[in-house]
């Protein structure tokens, strides 16, 4: 019997380190690398003088959430962040807590914890780990850029102090971000990661260093409006059209996420994100539920060529939405 129980916990810790070995618990099998190559390094094919918003964009929502506490109510991924980058996808929506137990930030949504596997005692994801694994992407595929979309996801979190945290984690390695308030051109962020922020400048940090200003107010409203996305200005010069009507019905959300499909705005001086999640009407949330009906009926549109679709962010994203995306870049 003592021998039994040897063989068995000998075969648990195996799998603990299989799954603790990858980055955020993700083991990959062998891959067909040409296959995959053309997700690791899509932008390769764009010109250097492009402007980032005038760009197709495959992104995810809340995309720590593969393995988040009540999983049924908040898990809006099945796949860790790192394994997105690989997908193909190039905006995160990156939604950030101070951690009570330590300094630096950890995952959140909605209060509940963002973790690194499914195991009980798994560590928070913290924002210090994504940004190594972008770095590590990064620099394995320097033709590529990601854009950050970083929201403090607690509101009695002091702002000042977040924004403290972000810049002091920036200042780690400065050479691979991009601060500005200004759209940059490709050429100007291959290999680096584009800061947006979803917070106010109170530190007063200037255009240099705030990042670009993705401001927009809350679309949480289940009444259905004539035109489903807002316009709010990065800076003087430039503006950022968001459709995020996560309250919504299935049906009316569809309709105002294909409104923006066939009105986009993306231009040079303007972005446009495209929002596909959906929280729902319902008391309880259920975003896996909602996401495999909106991206059945995203799977069967069909999208133009060489077209600018701007910002498309996704739930449950997988290599085929991601393709479908920048796919039409082309």
């Amino acid at each position: 019997m003592k021998k039994k129980i040897k063989v068995l916990l000998g075969l648990c810790m195996a799998l603990l380190v299989a799954f603790t070995s990858a980055p955020y618990g993700i083991v990959y099998a062998e891959e067909n690398k040409e296959q995959d190559k053309h997700y690791l390094d899509w932008m390769s094919e764009i010109p250097d003088k492009t402007k980032i918003s005038a760009i197709s964009i495959p992104g995810t929502h809340d995309s720590a959430t593969e393995y988040c506490t009540l999983s049924y109510c908040t898990s809006c991924q099945d796949t860790s962040m790192y394994e997105q980058m690989r997908n193909g996808y190039r905006y995160l929506d990156v939604r950030l807590q101070i951690n009570d137990k330590k300094d630096g930030f950890i995952f959140t949504h909605g209060g509940f914890k963002c973790k690194e596997s499914f195991w009980p005692w798994a560590d928070n994801i913290t924002f210090t780990k994504l940004c190594e694994n972008a770095y590590s992407f990064l620099e394995d595929n320097p033709s590529e850029t990601v854009i950050f979309a970083v929201k403090l996801e607690n509101s009695k979190d002091d702002v000042a102090l977040a924004e403290k945290l972000i810049q002091d984690e920036i200042q780690e390695a400065p050479d691979k971000w991009y601060t500005r308030n200004a759209i940059p051109t490709l050429g100007e962020v291959r290999g680096k990661i584009v800061l947006a922020s979803r917070y106010e400048d109170v530190l007063n940090l200037g255009d240099e260093q705030s990042g670009l200003h993705f401001y927009w107010t809350d679309q949480g409203e289940k009444e259905v409006v004539d035109m489903p996305y807002a316009l709010s200005m990065i800076n003087s010069n430039e503006s950022l059209w968001v459709q995020d009507r996560y309250k919504y019905s299935i049906q009316d959300k569809y309709d105002a996420f294909k409104d923006g499909l066939l009105n986009c705005q993306a231009s040079e001086d303007a972005f446009f994100i495209n929002f596909l999640s959906l929280s729902g009407q319902g008391l309880i949330p259920h975003p896996k539920g909602n996401a495999d009906s909106l991206n059945r009926m995203f799977n069967e549109e069909k999208l133009q060529s060489n077209t600018s679709y701007g910002i498309i962010v996704l739930d449950r994203a997988d290599k085929e939405m991601a393709y479908k995306v920048f796919n039409t870049n082309f």
